[in-house]
């Protein structure tokens, strides 16, 4: 992925935020560089909005469908599902990638991780997302892009990044441990609908909504004071080890992407999640 200094005092940590965001990038340096050869746009969204109007140049491509089994038989098959992907997408490793969605959400984060996940050097979401870029007044296309030519995608598989359902279980009762539940406070509590067989939490999770890292019209990631604020009164320091999840692990990948951003060393993406965890009869459910 992207190189970093790593900062263990959180102050430090969040410092290297703002301008020199590794993760997030501005519409303005899109506009400047679309037509780079190396530059490689990928429109998160659902096809349909994407024919209505994208990016010229950008690609469509759906990393929201596949649910993720964590086992060493569903890791294996992820795999090959993220090869089979990248390759027809024509991704190489050379490429600088910028994903989108229509403001900075979940369809694109889910993206941007698994590619941070296939060991993809450089990769940015966009910040404001696809309505950003059209309240700039910047151009946009409404027929398909011409497709890149196929390849045979390499992926490099970044552990660290990924965890097991086993991995969650194993950390429930560690102190150091942190496993932070990001979905809505409904899901959490099992009072809102789930698309599980079981509905609550992972038993001794933190709840901290993933909105709540981002500005209030969910176009941008809050400034690092705040975020700073908010995540030392929480406890959720770099000096833990961070799992985040959802329902599907895709806004959970945006956590994720904000405290990578931030230089926390430890920070992995439950992306079974909820799908996975309550599916499991023999896992634990608060």
């Amino acid at each position: 992925m992207r190189t970093v200094t790593l900062c263990l005092g959180l102050v430090a940590s969040v410092a290297v935020w703002g301008a020199d965001s590794q993760s997030f990038i501005a519409p303005d340096w899109i506009e400047q560089h679309r037509s780079d050869a190396e530059v490689v746009l990928l429109d998160a969204r659902p096809e349909a909005e994407y024919s209505k109007g994208h990016i010229p140049g950008a690609i469509s491509i759906n990393a929201s469908d596949k649910m993720i089994d964590t086992s060493a038989q569903g890791e294996r098959a992820f795999h090959d599902w993220l090869t089979e992907i990248f390759s027809r997408a024509g991704l190489g490793p050379k490429d600088k990638i910028v994903v989108y969605d229509s403001k900075l959400g979940p369809r694109a984060a889910r993206a941007y991780w698994m590619l941070c996940y296939a060991g993809q050097q450089t990769v940015y979401m966009l910040q404001g997302g696809f309505e950003g870029w059209k309240e700039k007044q910047l151009p946009i296309a409404t027929e398909p892009s011409p497709a890149r030519a196929a390849t045979k995608y390499r992926l490099k598989p970044q552990k660290k990044y990924l965890a097991s359902a086993q991995e969650v279980l194993a950390g429930m009762k560690d102190r150091k441990v942190v496993v932070l539940d990001v979905r809505s406070q409904g899901e959490y509590e099992g009072k809102a609908p789930a698309d599980a067989p079981r509905k609550g939490h992972i038993p001794g999770a933190l709840w901290v909504e993933w909105k709540e890292f981002l500005t209030a019209d969910g176009s941008a990631v809050l400034e690092p004071e705040k975020l700073g604020v908010m995540l030392s009164q929480k406890g959720i320091t770099p000096d833990k080890q961070i799992v985040t999840y959802c329902q599907s692990g895709a806004r959970a990948a945006m956590v994720w992407a904000v405290l990578d951003d931030l230089s926390y060393p430890k920070v992995k993406n439950y992306v079974g999640s909820w799908n996975e965890w309550a599916a499991k009869k023999e896992l634990p459910v608060e």
